[in-house]
């Protein structure tokens, strides 16, 4: 092999040092002519020439058989890593690193035609070095962009498995809701068919009498009320539904909401406080926004109960929150939601039933009383326990609000403490744009 004299050498090295910022430019140059590479025209100067220079530092020591201040490999991993966050492909990569060999070559050209002199074996040697190193430097890159592609499969693995388990977690959430759904119909039409069939007695009291026919009026009422929730959550699910965006004033429908709710309250035995301020102008969907507050009001009621040691209490506040948001807030005293609905209703308003329920969702089936299974009959506060603890439709409900929040792009949080009491909050948009969506 031909030993080069260090003088020589050092010649080349002293001209591609020199020559280093027009190398870059000019390879900078060629890049942007070629019309495969259409990302190169958005980076900086910094950013294109990004670890070159360092590239270019390890050419020169191995020329001169100088210890390497940096390691190629590492070097070329860091600007394939570089030009993968910028979106190039391992193909853009390649045709970079190409364009500066070829960049070389022309300047080895050049410096043979301006010192003719020049030992032509000599130039071969330097051509040959720089063949090397960029092959290396390509490599390097290769190396970095087959790792990233990896990772990114992998990770495009993970997502699409957390898709999977989230889709059939909401599978299973809406048939949990529908096969809830549809205990709590046949525990009220079970409860309906008994006291229809109690009624035909005749031994039954004035009192029983009215008590039962209370009753099943009272349960007719919750199985229509079901019914429509059921047609209402298809119907939102299937995207039905569309924003029918109007000037309101928020505040006014927060208070005649709450005047309406008034007689319910009254029977419940449950005091009904509003505050919030005079006027809140707001761009929203009335209807949505009124059966959002409606649900949750109602529900409110319905599980706060007055006893001898506190007074039944659902407390209404609303208020600006900056220039874009608004926010409405109903707090009850109620017994708070059992310790594992608070969580699962952020995940998907899941319902559960409480442990004390008379009936389990799972395992029993609602029994209409005939004079064959009926031991003895049961009496009208009996009737009403079973009633009472049905709790028709609390996760349709439920559904219903978190599609209605979702279409009005609104944020729904929940805070429960047992004993204490559950508050409702939600999140709304003071605008939207032209499209519907929230500003």
């Amino acid at each position: 092999m031909h030993e080069f004299e260090p003088a020589e050498l050092k010649e080349v090295t002293n001209y591609l040092f020199t020559r280093r910022e027009a190398i870059l430019n000019n390879w900078r140059n060629a890049c942007e002519q070629d019309k495969s590479l259409t990302k190169i025209s958005t980076m900086s100067r910094e950013e294109f020439n990004n670890l070159l220079p360092i590239v270019l530092d390890i050419l020169e020591q191995r020329l001169l058989s100088q210890p390497e201040d940096e390691d190629l490999t590492y070097v070329s991993e860091g600007h394939a890593l570089h030009r993968w966050q910028k979106a190039l492909s391992l193909m853009d990569s390649v045709r970079e690193l190409n364009h500066l060999t070829q960049v070389f070559h022309h300047e080895l050209e050049t410096f043979d035609e301006l010192f003719p002199e020049t030992n032509k074996s000599l130039l071969l040697h330097v051509y040959g070095k720089i063949v090397s190193l960029m092959q290396e430097t390509a490599t390097g890159s290769l190396t970095k962009y087959d790792e990233l592609q990896r990772l990114k499969a992998a990770a495009r693995v993970q997502t699409l498995e957390q898709a999977l388990d989230r889709m059939n977690s909401l599978v299973q959430n809406r048939g949990d809701v529908l096969r809830k759904s549809s205990h709590d119909l046949r525990s009220s039409v079970g409860i309906v068919s008994s006291a229809a069939w109690l009624l035909q007695l005749d031994s039954l009291t004035d009192d029983d009498r009215k008590n039962y026919l209370d009753m099943l009026n009272r349960n007719l009422d919750n199985v229509q009320s079901m019914l429509n929730d059921l047609m209402d959550l298809s119907r939102l699910e299937s995207g039905r539904e569309t924003l029918q965006l109007e000037q309101a004033d928020a505040s006014q429908v927060l208070r005649d909401l709450v005047t309406g709710a008034q007689g319910i309250a009254q029977q419940h035995h449950v005091v009904l406080r509003a505050d919030g301020p005079e006027t809140l102008p707001v761009q929203t969907d009335l209807v949505k926004l009124q059966r959002i507050i409606q649900n949750i009001l109602m529900n409110a009621i319905k599980y706060t109960e007055a006893s001898d040691e506190k007074k039944a209490l659902v407390s209404i506040s609303w208020s600006a929150e900056g220039n874009f948001h608004w926010i409405f807030s109903i707090q009850d005293s109620g017994p708070g939601m059992p310790d594992n609905i608070a969580g699962v209703f952020a995940d998907q308003l899941r319902p559960t039933v409480e442990e004390t329920s008379v009936q389990s969702p799972h395992e029993a089936e609602p029994v209409a009383v005939t004079p064959e299974n009926l031991p003895e009959i049961p009496s009208p506060e009996e009737l009403e326990v079973l009633a009472k603890h049905s709790s028709p439709g609390e996760g349709v409900g439920l559904q219903i609000v978190k599609h209605l929040c979702e279409m009005l792009d609104a944020n729904l949080d929940i805070e429960s403490q047992k004993g204490r009491g559950t508050l409702f909050r939600v999140k709304l948009p003071i605008d939207y744009d032209a499209q519907g969506i929230a500003l």
